[in-house]
């Protein structure tokens, strides 16, 4: 008979080896692993069963400590029940991660990513990735759509960095702006869609810490209106972006004449904005081929007869603008969906930390201590989940707007263009923006790393008749484990790696206004 218990189902533990006698079940845990251990995710979601702990009258051994009896939560005393402020936590509460987050990820399901049934649905194990289905092909249809732009935008780049006529202004910026843009919307969309089937998993392993953490009935994370108010920021502030975007490339459009169609206003704004995809003329691809074999210049012959032409149409016109707009989205959400992962979180440690201290304020001698240590050491192991499954998509978003930065500080060191003060109104906005983008997301996810700091102080001002070994292990556990997201663990997202942010974006600055300079003078 299978005794397996679905993942939806399954509890989590911490670092700890125990094992939990109740009901007349005794069930094992994995084995201690330290955090940076690259088999934790493996190891430490061992299955306890769906008890709560409340419910749980057995007793825990330990390898280092012999039989003890389980105590009763210290926070369930009658003195601290005002101050924990009680609800009713059930599974499919608003506030849990996955109902908090749906709204939005339904959004980016009509731009093509994420393609899950299930999104909408009360709990994650109704979440389903399917390799088969509307929404996966329709993501794939994105991708591919995407990948014809990014294409046409590399070889405008490749022609522009070897062109002679490279020293116009703002010339590198005008060579890769669009590679990096359609680049960026690709690279999104592809991680999103690898990260599919691994946010089913990744979703039920949340809830089930949350039904772990939760099952004493106390506060748990207001993240639905915090989720509402971030994402309605960000992306309205995205949306007037945009806008100012689209009006300063159709500035040339006649409006309140004749010629006031949407076909016109069309060609308007793809001719300006998109030039680089339809500049026509005689593309040499001999810096692409250089010295190679005899059949790589008849293939230059035959497929591309030494010539790169794309003419304007109205159909045309109209794929550009679509994806442009997907593309934009893609760019957007990479940044909000960081934040919005880096914030349940956080807030995660927020409300364990605040336990922790009305119930040491409370009563200081009566803290079950490895009751919150194991609380700890599984939203450790719950970081370390996300940071595996969702790193690619944070480099891409740090990477991005690093880039995005430079160009725009570049353009700006430029200098403005003469009597444009629509241009100039857009460069100045979006520019703001960007800026405040950036320093969003680096702050709210550096507050994962914060929050898991935050009661140190606390455990290093434990009194003697309090101290004992429990809080020596939790303290060690916190001082000890590098709780942060990263970029594929290139980097570790802190306080601190704002300045590092700051002196990289003013080293390739410079870079680049050396590269600039060099190639107008050559």
């Amino acid at each position: 008979m299978d005794t397996r218990i679905p993942v939806d189902k399954q509890v989590m533990v911490g670092f700890l080896r125990f094992y939990v006698e109740a009901d007349g079940t005794m069930l094992k845990t994995g084995n201690i692993l330290h955090g940076d251990s690259g088999r934790t995710n493996n190891k430490i979601w061992s299955v306890l069963g769906n008890r709560k702990k409340g419910k749980t009258n057995g007793r825990i051994r330990s390898n280092q400590e012999g039989t003890l009896p389980l105590r009763p939560r210290q926070f369930l005393r009658n003195d601290n029940v005002n101050s924990l402020h009680p609800i009713n936590n059930n599974d499919d509460s608003e506030d849990s991660f996955h109902r908090a987050i749906s709204p939005i990820l339904w959004w980016a399901q009509l731009f093509g990513l994420l393609p899950l049934s299930g999104i909408s649905a009360n709990l994650p194990s109704s979440l389903k990735f399917k390799k088969i289905s509307f929404r996966t092909v329709y993501a794939v249809v994105v991708a591919a759509s995407i990948s014809i732009m990014a294409i046409l935008s590399i070889i405008h780049m490749i022609r522009t960095l070897n062109a002679e006529s490279f020293g116009v202004r703002g010339g590198i910026a005008a060579a890769t702006a669009g590679a990096i843009f359609y680049g960026n919307g690709l690279c999104g969309t592809i991680m999103f869609l690898w990260l599919s089937p691994r946010w089913v998993i990744l979703q039920n392993d949340w809830k089930a810490m949350e039904r772990f953490i939760d099952s004493n009935k106390y506060q748990r994370p207001r993240l639905r209106w915090k989720f509402i108010i971030i994402s309605n920021v960000i992306l309205l502030f995205a949306l007037f972006e945009h806008v100012l975007s689209v009006v300063n490339n159709s500035s040339k459009f006649e409006w309140g004449t004749q010629n006031s169609t949407f076909a016109n206003f069309l060609q308007v704004y793809i001719t300006k904005s998109h030039s680089f995809i339809l500049e026509s003329g005689t593309f040499v691809y001999t810096f692409l081929f250089g010295p190679m074999s005899t059949a790589f210049n008849v293939i230059k012959l035959i497929l591309f007869n030494d010539r790169f032409t794309v003419d304007y149409s109205f159909a045309i016109g109209i794929y550009i603008f679509i994806v442009s707009k997907i593309a934009t989205f893609v760019w957007n959400f990479t940044d909000l969906f960081v934040m919005l992962v880096s914030t349940g979180l956080a807030e995660r440690y927020k409300t364990l930390n605040k336990r922790l201290f009305v119930t040491a304020k409370k009563n200081a001698n009566g803290v079950d201590w490895g009751e919150f240590r194991n609380d700890y050491a599984i939203l450790s192991s719950l970081v370390k989940k996300v940071d595996n499954d969702i790193s690619p998509i944070t480099l891409l978003s740090f990477a991005n707007n690093l880039y995005f930065i430079c160009l725009q500080l570049l353009n700006g060191l430029s200098g403005p263009e003469a009597g444009d003060i629509l241009s100039n109104l857009y460069f100045f906005s979006s520019f703001a923006f960007l800026i405040l983008r950036t320093c969003a997301v680096t702050l709210l996810t550096a507050r994962i790393n914060d929050q898991s700091k935050t009661v140190l102080p606390l455990l290093y001002n434990c009194s003697s008749s309090t101290y004992n070994i429990e809080t020596q292990r939790l303290q060690y556990q916190l001082t000890t484990d590098d709780i942060s997201l990263t970029g594929l663990r290139f980097f570790s997202i802190t306080r601190n790696f704002m300045l590092a942010l700051t002196g990289a974006i003013i080293t390739y600055e410079v870079v680049l206004l050396q590269f600039n300079v060099a190639m107008n003078t050559s």
